[in-house]
């Protein structure tokens, strides 16, 4: 199975990677894939990857190694994919700091989901989303995609046009929200 993860430099890849490598998924995963546009993120997250494979290995606690894809290249990245994990962000951190100080200059909530901020999320995003779905029906038109882009629903929604039900949108928001609370109670 190739699990291909759009974003792929992000921070929390790791922690995919680790849940595959030590079979906590319950599903064996042959090819790790990462693509992101930002070559330095991808290596350096390439580089934890390896490391952190060795270290798995040296524990005992690596049932199965994926082989590990890194590239630039989109359409090497999704090209066969079983699995793919959207979590782009397009035009990167500064254009969600000026999406979210713009909003907060108008008095209003500053955020990328909703409001002014999310809006201007979702026009730069769009795009670019239904790019990718398209690169995915023509590459891995089988692939089911989990999108964890914001605004997750919007983009979901654009992408479910070219993909259809082979497209599911999450959100970590809910999850986050509940653990806050069970603490606090």
């Amino acid at each position: 199975m190739k699990l291909t993860i759009l974003g792929g430099g992000g921070f929390r890849v790791p922690l995919v990677h680790e849940a595959v490598a030590t079979a906590a998924t319950g599903l064996t995963v042959d090819e790790i894939a990462l693509h992101d546009v930002d070559p330095s993120r991808l290596a350096t997250i390439s580089a934890v990857i390896e490391g952190q494979g060795e270290h798995l290995t040296a524990e005992g606690r690596a049932v199965a190694l994926p082989r590990l894809l890194a590239t630039t290249d989109l359409r090497e990245a999704l090209t066969g994919a079983d699995f793919v994990f959207s979590a782009v962000r397009v035009g990167g951190a500064g254009a969600r700091t000026v999406d979210e100080r713009v909003a907060l200059g108008l008095g209003l909530l500053g955020q990328e989901t909703i409001g002014p901020g999310g809006l201007a999320y979702a026009l730069r995003t769009l795009p670019v989303a239904l790019e990718i779905a398209r690169t995915i029906a023509e590459l891995a038109p089988e692939a089911w995609t989990i999108n964890f882009t914001n605004p997750a629903g919007i983009v979901t929604e654009a992408m479910r046009s070219v993909l259809g039900d082979r497209v599911v949108g999450i959100c970590d928001t809910p999850i986050g929200l509940v653990r806050r609370v069970g603490r606090l109670l």
